[in-house]
């Protein structure tokens, strides 16, 4: 089973959270045999409790131990997910991008 790591702009807004439970929802429908990891839902819930800089140290972790990113949404005007798109070419990671 692939994991991927699903990037997506946050910023602390429930609304973005919702966005990334749809992708994820529609990748599971047309992609069953991968495993969605979103760092969104796993950490979001202390988004505001570490500085920023701690919180995407919890996210390179995650990325490290997925076989993929999956950049979606908005991911270019994003610090994280820029920072992930980096540390992820960084390890040679296979980056793919979500636009539907």
């Amino acid at each position: 089973m692939k994991k991927v790591y699903v990037a997506h702009p946050y910023g602390g807004e429930e609304n973005n959270k919702l966005k990334v439970e749809k992708i994820i929802k529609n990748l599971v429908e047309n992609e069953p045999a991968n495993l969605y990891i979103s760092p969104i839902h796993i950490t979001g819930f202390y988004y505001n409790d570490f500085p920023y800089e701690h919180g995407m140290e919890y996210c390179f972790e995650l990325l490290r131990m997925c076989d993929e990113l999956l950049l979606c949404g908005d991911w270019k005007k994003s610090t994280g997910c820029c920072m992930e798109y980096g540390y992820a070419k960084a390890m040679g990671k296979k980056i793919n991008f979500f636009d539907k």
